[in-house]
Protein backbone atom coordinates (compact mmCIF):
# COMPACT_ATOMS: atom_id res chain seq x y z
CA UNK A 1 0.00 0.00 0.00
CA UNK A 2 2.25 2.27 0.98
CA UNK A 3 4.73 1.66 -2.73
CA UNK A 4 1.64 2.31 -4.37
CA UNK A 5 0.95 5.59 -2.76
CA UNK A 6 4.95 6.34 -3.74
CA UNK A 7 3.97 5.80 -7.49
CA UNK A 8 1.10 8.11 -7.32
CA UNK A 9 2.87 10.87 -6.26
CA UNK A 10 6.02 10.29 -8.75
CA UNK A 11 3.46 10.24 -11.32
CA UNK A 12 2.29 13.34 -10.09
CA UNK A 13 5.67 15.11 -10.21
CA UNK A 14 5.79 14.14 -13.89
CA UNK A 15 3.03 15.33 -14.80
CA UNK A 16 3.34 18.93 -13.21
CA UNK A 17 6.85 18.61 -14.77
CA UNK A 18 5.36 17.88 -18.19
CA UNK A 19 2.87 20.82 -17.78
CA UNK A 20 6.18 23.41 -16.81
CA UNK A 21 7.69 22.71 -19.88
CA UNK A 22 5.04 22.99 -22.03
CA UNK A 23 4.29 26.28 -20.66
CA UNK A 24 7.78 27.86 -20.89
CA UNK A 25 7.90 26.35 -24.87
CA UNK A 26 5.29 28.30 -25.33
CA UNK A 27 6.73 31.51 -23.34
CA UNK A 28 9.75 31.25 -25.84
CA UNK A 29 8.53 31.20 -28.89
CA UNK A 30 6.27 34.52 -28.28
CA UNK A 31 7.41 37.88 -29.44
CA UNK A 32 8.11 40.52 -27.09
CA UNK A 33 5.08 43.13 -27.27
CA UNK A 34 6.53 46.63 -28.55
CA UNK A 35 4.83 49.58 -26.79
CA UNK A 36 4.48 52.15 -29.66
CA UNK A 37 4.84 55.79 -28.43
CA UNK A 38 2.41 58.01 -29.87
CA UNK A 39 3.41 60.93 -31.83
CA UNK A 40 2.99 65.00 -30.52
CA UNK A 41 0.30 66.70 -32.06
CA UNK A 42 0.49 70.10 -33.36
CA UNK A 43 -1.96 72.98 -34.98
CA UNK A 44 0.15 73.99 -38.49
CA UNK A 45 -0.69 74.30 -42.19
CA UNK A 46 1.10 73.56 -45.00
CA UNK A 47 3.49 76.35 -47.14
CA UNK A 48 1.90 78.12 -50.24
CA UNK A 49 4.09 80.80 -51.51
CA UNK A 50 2.26 82.71 -53.83
CA UNK A 51 2.73 86.81 -55.55
CA UNK A 52 1.73 89.61 -52.91
CA UNK A 53 0.58 93.12 -53.44
CA UNK A 54 1.87 95.03 -50.34
CA UNK A 55 1.11 98.75 -49.93
CA UNK A 56 2.84 101.71 -47.16
CA UNK A 57 1.08 104.83 -47.03
CA UNK A 58 2.36 108.00 -46.20
CA UNK A 59 1.25 112.00 -45.87
CA UNK A 60 2.87 113.94 -49.03
CA UNK A 61 1.75 117.43 -50.35
CA UNK A 62 2.14 118.82 -54.00
CA UNK A 63 4.60 121.07 -54.94
CA UNK A 64 5.64 122.83 -58.73
CA UNK A 65 8.67 121.42 -60.22
CA UNK A 66 9.12 125.52 -61.84
CA UNK A 67 7.42 128.46 -60.88
CA UNK A 68 8.51 131.96 -61.99
CA UNK A 69 8.00 135.08 -60.52
CA UNK A 70 7.70 137.62 -63.72
CA UNK A 71 9.20 141.20 -62.82
CA UNK A 72 10.76 144.26 -65.51
CA UNK A 73 13.64 144.27 -65.76
CA UNK A 74 13.90 148.02 -66.59
CA UNK A 75 11.21 151.14 -66.04
CA UNK A 76 8.53 151.87 -68.21
CA UNK A 77 4.57 152.36 -68.60
CA UNK A 78 2.21 149.22 -69.34
CA UNK A 79 0.81 149.58 -72.53
CA UNK A 80 -0.02 146.37 -73.61
CA UNK A 81 -1.50 143.31 -71.37
CA UNK A 82 -1.50 140.17 -72.93
CA UNK A 83 -2.30 137.89 -70.89
CA UNK A 84 -5.42 137.07 -68.12
CA UNK A 85 -5.18 134.89 -64.63
CA UNK A 86 -5.90 131.26 -65.00
CA UNK A 87 -4.40 131.05 -68.43
CA UNK A 88 -1.71 128.72 -69.95
CA UNK A 89 1.45 130.21 -71.76
CA UNK A 90 3.74 128.84 -73.45
CA UNK A 91 7.43 129.84 -72.57
CA UNK A 92 8.65 132.54 -74.50
CA UNK A 93 5.16 134.39 -75.48
CA UNK A 94 4.61 137.62 -74.67
CA UNK A 95 2.74 138.67 -71.60
CA UNK A 96 2.99 142.12 -70.96
CA UNK A 97 4.34 145.34 -73.36
CA UNK A 98 5.72 148.59 -72.06
CA UNK A 99 6.24 151.84 -73.70
CA UNK A 100 8.39 151.51 -76.46
CA UNK A 101 9.48 155.11 -77.50
CA UNK A 102 12.02 156.04 -74.96
CA UNK A 103 13.72 152.48 -75.90
CA UNK A 104 13.05 152.58 -79.76
CA UNK A 105 14.71 155.99 -79.86
CA UNK A 106 17.83 155.17 -77.84
CA UNK A 107 18.05 151.95 -80.02
CA UNK A 108 18.38 153.49 -83.01
CA UNK A 109 20.62 156.49 -81.83
CA UNK A 110 22.84 153.73 -81.04
CA UNK A 111 22.24 152.17 -84.34
CA UNK A 112 23.70 155.71 -86.10
CA UNK A 113 26.97 155.32 -83.57
CA UNK A 114 27.58 152.27 -84.74
CA UNK A 115 27.47 153.44 -88.56
CA UNK A 116 29.67 156.45 -87.49
CA UNK A 117 32.25 154.56 -85.41
CA UNK A 118 32.87 152.12 -88.43
CA UNK A 119 32.87 154.65 -90.96
CA UNK A 120 35.76 156.56 -88.74
CA UNK A 121 37.37 152.83 -88.40
CA UNK A 122 37.69 151.79 -91.68
CA UNK A 123 39.05 155.63 -92.66
CA UNK A 124 41.71 155.39 -89.65
CA UNK A 125 42.53 151.67 -90.99
CA UNK A 126 42.52 152.89 -94.75
CA UNK A 127 45.21 155.31 -93.97
CA UNK A 128 47.12 153.24 -91.94
CA UNK A 129 47.49 150.73 -94.38
CA UNK A 130 48.67 153.18 -97.01
CA UNK A 131 51.50 154.89 -94.77
CA UNK A 132 52.84 151.34 -94.11
CA UNK A 133 53.01 150.71 -97.75
CA UNK A 134 55.47 154.10 -98.06
CA UNK A 135 58.02 152.88 -94.99
CA UNK A 136 60.30 155.16 -96.29
CA UNK A 137 58.41 158.45 -97.28
CA UNK A 138 56.99 158.83 -93.89
CA UNK A 139 58.35 159.53 -90.62
CA UNK A 140 58.63 157.24 -87.77
CA UNK A 141 56.55 159.62 -85.85
CA UNK A 142 53.55 160.11 -88.30
CA UNK A 143 53.63 156.26 -88.71
CA UNK A 144 52.70 155.32 -84.96
CA UNK A 145 50.33 158.07 -84.99
CA UNK A 146 48.55 156.73 -87.70
CA UNK A 147 48.30 153.52 -85.90
CA UNK A 148 47.38 154.98 -82.53
CA UNK A 149 44.62 156.55 -84.29
CA UNK A 150 43.73 153.49 -86.01
CA UNK A 151 43.22 151.50 -83.43
CA UNK A 152 41.79 154.04 -81.41
CA UNK A 153 38.96 153.95 -83.99
CA UNK A 154 38.68 150.36 -83.49
CA UNK A 155 37.86 150.71 -79.78
CA UNK A 156 35.20 153.54 -80.57
CA UNK A 157 33.57 151.01 -82.98
CA UNK A 158 33.87 148.33 -80.84
CA UNK A 159 31.93 150.52 -77.79
CA UNK A 160 29.19 151.98 -80.19
CA UNK A 161 28.55 148.05 -80.92
CA UNK A 162 28.44 147.57 -77.63
CA UNK A 163 26.24 150.51 -76.83
CA UNK A 164 23.98 149.19 -79.73
CA UNK A 165 23.74 145.56 -78.10
CA UNK A 166 22.68 147.09 -75.37
CA UNK A 167 20.00 149.54 -76.00
CA UNK A 168 18.59 146.45 -78.16
CA UNK A 169 18.67 144.37 -75.01
CA UNK A 170 16.08 147.33 -73.03
CA UNK A 171 14.24 147.66 -76.07
CA UNK A 172 13.40 143.84 -76.39
CA UNK A 173 13.19 143.88 -72.52
CA UNK A 174 9.88 146.21 -73.06
CA UNK A 175 8.70 142.79 -74.43
CA UNK A 176 7.78 140.86 -70.99
CA UNK A 177 8.00 137.07 -71.75
CA UNK A 178 6.74 133.85 -70.32
CA UNK A 179 10.02 132.71 -68.65
CA UNK A 180 8.19 128.92 -68.93
CA UNK A 181 5.40 126.53 -69.49
CA UNK A 182 2.67 127.25 -66.97
CA UNK A 183 -0.36 128.81 -65.42
CA UNK A 184 -1.11 132.04 -64.90
CA UNK A 185 -1.94 133.50 -61.79
CA UNK A 186 -3.65 136.47 -60.83
CA UNK A 187 -3.01 139.42 -63.21
CA UNK A 188 -4.36 142.43 -61.48
CA UNK A 189 -2.27 145.19 -63.52
CA UNK A 190 -3.55 148.43 -65.58
CA UNK A 191 -2.48 149.88 -68.91
CA UNK A 192 -0.44 153.33 -68.33
CA UNK A 193 0.57 151.74 -64.53
CA UNK A 194 4.64 152.51 -64.47
CA UNK A 195 6.45 149.17 -63.35
CA UNK A 196 10.11 149.11 -62.27
CA UNK A 197 12.49 146.56 -61.14
CA UNK A 198 11.83 147.70 -57.47
CA UNK A 199 8.32 147.46 -57.96
CA UNK A 200 5.94 144.16 -56.78
CA UNK A 201 6.14 141.44 -58.85
CA UNK A 202 3.66 141.83 -62.63
CA UNK A 203 2.10 138.25 -62.02
CA UNK A 204 3.74 134.37 -61.05
CA UNK A 205 3.96 131.40 -63.42
CA UNK A 206 3.33 127.89 -62.15
CA UNK A 207 4.17 124.87 -64.04
CA UNK A 208 1.72 122.48 -63.44
CA UNK A 209 2.38 119.07 -65.63
CA UNK A 210 4.78 117.18 -64.81
CA UNK A 211 4.29 118.30 -61.18
CA UNK A 212 6.03 117.28 -57.93
CA UNK A 213 4.82 115.04 -54.88
CA UNK A 214 6.94 114.96 -51.60
CA UNK A 215 6.41 112.77 -49.17
CA UNK A 216 8.73 111.29 -46.65
CA UNK A 217 9.77 107.57 -45.32
CA UNK A 218 11.85 106.48 -42.30
CA UNK A 219 15.49 106.00 -41.94
CA UNK A 220 15.42 101.99 -42.13
CA UNK A 221 13.16 102.48 -45.40
CA UNK A 222 15.22 104.65 -46.83
CA UNK A 223 18.36 102.16 -45.96
CA UNK A 224 16.76 99.59 -47.41
CA UNK A 225 15.78 101.61 -50.98
CA UNK A 226 19.39 102.60 -51.10
CA UNK A 227 20.37 98.75 -50.98
CA UNK A 228 19.12 98.62 -54.57
CA UNK A 229 20.13 99.67 -57.74
CA UNK A 230 17.84 102.33 -58.21
CA UNK A 231 15.81 103.20 -55.28
CA UNK A 232 11.72 102.53 -55.66
CA UNK A 233 12.41 101.00 -59.00
CA UNK A 234 9.97 97.55 -57.74
CA UNK A 235 7.25 100.23 -56.49
CA UNK A 236 4.38 101.77 -57.64
CA UNK A 237 4.16 104.96 -56.27
CA UNK A 238 0.15 105.77 -56.47
CA UNK A 239 -2.00 108.74 -54.56
CA UNK A 240 -5.42 108.93 -53.62
CA UNK A 241 -6.31 112.45 -53.84
CA UNK A 242 -8.47 114.17 -50.34
CA UNK A 243 -11.78 113.16 -51.59
CA UNK A 244 -10.65 109.60 -52.03
CA UNK A 245 -10.31 109.09 -55.63
CA UNK A 246 -7.32 107.58 -56.87
CA UNK A 247 -5.05 109.57 -58.90
CA UNK A 248 -5.13 107.94 -62.44
CA UNK A 249 -1.29 108.33 -63.09
CA UNK A 250 1.44 106.54 -61.27
CA UNK A 251 4.66 108.94 -60.22
CA UNK A 252 8.40 108.60 -61.17
CA UNK A 253 11.13 108.20 -58.50
CA UNK A 254 13.10 111.11 -59.10
CA UNK A 255 15.53 111.98 -56.21
CA UNK A 256 15.90 111.70 -52.03
CA UNK A 257 16.52 114.60 -49.80
CA UNK A 258 20.25 114.99 -49.02
CA UNK A 259 19.80 115.43 -44.45
CA UNK A 260 17.64 113.22 -42.61
CA UNK A 261 14.75 115.16 -40.29
CA UNK A 262 16.14 114.63 -36.89
CA UNK A 263 12.72 115.06 -34.84
CA UNK A 264 11.59 112.31 -37.21
CA UNK A 265 14.59 110.66 -38.55
CA UNK A 266 12.73 110.48 -41.61
CA UNK A 267 14.36 111.10 -45.26
CA UNK A 268 12.29 113.28 -48.36
CA UNK A 269 11.09 111.51 -51.51
CA UNK A 270 10.74 113.30 -54.79
CA UNK A 271 8.53 112.19 -57.21
CA UNK A 272 6.99 113.42 -60.05
CA UNK A 273 3.84 113.11 -62.04
CA UNK A 274 2.06 113.67 -65.40
CA UNK A 275 -0.94 116.16 -64.49
CA UNK A 276 -3.23 116.55 -67.19
CA UNK A 277 -6.39 118.68 -66.65
CA UNK A 278 -4.23 120.20 -63.20
CA UNK A 279 -6.07 118.26 -61.27
CA UNK A 280 -2.85 118.06 -58.88
CA UNK A 281 -2.74 121.65 -56.99
CA UNK A 282 0.67 122.92 -55.63
CA UNK A 283 0.34 123.02 -52.10
CA UNK A 284 -2.35 119.93 -51.68
CA UNK A 285 -1.87 117.32 -49.11
CA UNK A 286 -2.38 113.81 -50.37
CA UNK A 287 -1.65 110.27 -49.80
CA UNK A 288 0.81 108.74 -51.21
CA UNK A 289 1.09 104.59 -51.64
CA UNK A 290 3.61 102.85 -52.34
CA UNK A 291 2.77 99.47 -54.02
CA UNK A 292 4.99 96.42 -54.22
CA UNK A 293 5.13 93.33 -56.16
CA UNK A 294 6.56 90.46 -53.80
CA UNK A 295 7.05 87.11 -55.65
CA UNK A 296 7.07 83.84 -54.26
CA UNK A 297 6.72 85.12 -51.00
CA UNK A 298 4.70 84.03 -47.87
CA UNK A 299 2.02 85.55 -45.42
CA UNK A 300 2.57 84.62 -42.40
CA UNK A 301 1.40 86.12 -38.76
CA UNK A 302 3.42 88.18 -36.91
CA UNK A 303 2.62 85.92 -33.64
CA UNK A 304 4.34 83.23 -35.44
CA UNK A 305 7.29 84.90 -36.29
CA UNK A 306 9.88 84.70 -33.59
CA UNK A 307 12.17 87.66 -33.27
CA UNK A 308 15.44 87.24 -31.70
CA UNK A 309 18.82 89.78 -31.12
CA UNK A 310 20.30 86.88 -33.30
CA UNK A 311 17.63 86.61 -36.54
CA UNK A 312 14.36 85.71 -36.93
CA UNK A 313 12.23 82.51 -37.06
CA UNK A 314 9.70 80.74 -37.21
CA UNK A 315 9.27 76.97 -36.01
CA UNK A 316 8.36 74.12 -38.97
CA UNK A 317 6.99 70.58 -38.55
CA UNK A 318 9.89 68.85 -41.18
CA UNK A 319 10.36 64.85 -41.17
CA UNK A 320 8.13 64.63 -38.26
CA UNK A 321 10.40 66.60 -35.87
CA UNK A 322 10.50 70.11 -35.21
CA UNK A 323 12.81 72.43 -36.49
CA UNK A 324 13.64 76.22 -36.27
CA UNK A 325 14.34 77.85 -39.00
CA UNK A 326 15.43 81.15 -39.85
CA UNK A 327 13.64 83.67 -42.14
CA UNK A 328 13.95 86.84 -44.06
CA UNK A 329 11.18 89.27 -43.55
CA UNK A 330 10.55 91.36 -46.45
CA UNK A 331 7.75 93.40 -45.75
CA UNK A 332 4.96 94.06 -42.80
CA UNK A 333 1.35 95.08 -43.87
CA UNK A 334 -0.93 95.30 -41.01
CA UNK A 335 -0.65 92.21 -38.46
CA UNK A 336 1.32 89.77 -40.93
CA UNK A 337 4.62 89.54 -42.38
CA UNK A 338 5.49 88.80 -45.75
CA UNK A 339 8.39 86.38 -45.70
CA UNK A 340 10.97 85.29 -48.25
CA UNK A 341 10.02 81.47 -48.97
CA UNK A 342 13.16 80.05 -48.23
CA UNK A 343 11.22 76.58 -47.02
CA UNK A 344 10.96 73.03 -48.40
CA UNK A 345 8.11 71.66 -50.07
CA UNK A 346 6.90 69.30 -47.16
CA UNK A 347 7.17 72.07 -44.09
CA UNK A 348 4.34 72.85 -42.30
CA UNK A 349 4.10 76.16 -40.08
CA UNK A 350 3.43 75.58 -36.63
CA UNK A 351 0.66 77.56 -35.09
CA UNK A 352 1.30 76.84 -31.26
CA UNK A 353 3.47 77.74 -28.82
CA UNK A 354 6.20 75.67 -29.17
CA UNK A 355 8.10 74.53 -25.60
CA UNK A 356 11.75 73.47 -25.64
CA UNK A 357 10.83 69.49 -25.31
CA UNK A 358 9.08 69.41 -28.54
CA UNK A 359 12.55 69.62 -29.94
CA UNK A 360 13.23 66.36 -29.26
CA UNK A 361 9.53 64.67 -29.81
CA UNK A 362 8.49 62.96 -32.39
CA UNK A 363 5.68 65.30 -33.83
CA UNK A 364 2.55 65.98 -36.66
CA UNK A 365 0.41 68.32 -37.63
CA UNK A 366 -3.46 67.51 -36.61
CA UNK A 367 -5.89 66.63 -39.00
CA UNK A 368 -7.92 69.54 -40.31
CA UNK A 369 -4.93 72.30 -39.47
Amino acid sequence: MKKAGYMLLICVLIGLAFAFGVFFAGKKDQKPVEIQKKSLELNAFKIKPQDITVSQKYIGYVTPIHEAVVQPFISGFIEKIYVKGGEIVQKGDVLVVLKQDEYQAALKSAYADVLKAEAEYQNKQSYFKRIQKADKAVSAAELENAEAAYLSAAAAFEQAKAGYELAKVNYDYTLIRAPITGVVGDVSLTEGNYVSPATPALLTIVQYSPIRVVFSVSDNEYLSELKKDTPFADEKIRLELPNGEMFKNTGSFQYTGNTLDKQTNSMPIYADFKNIGKILTPNTYVTVWLEKNIKNAISLSKDNVVLEDKGNFVYVIREEAVHKVPVEILSASGNQFILKNTFENKDEIITDQVLPSYLTEKVSAKTGA
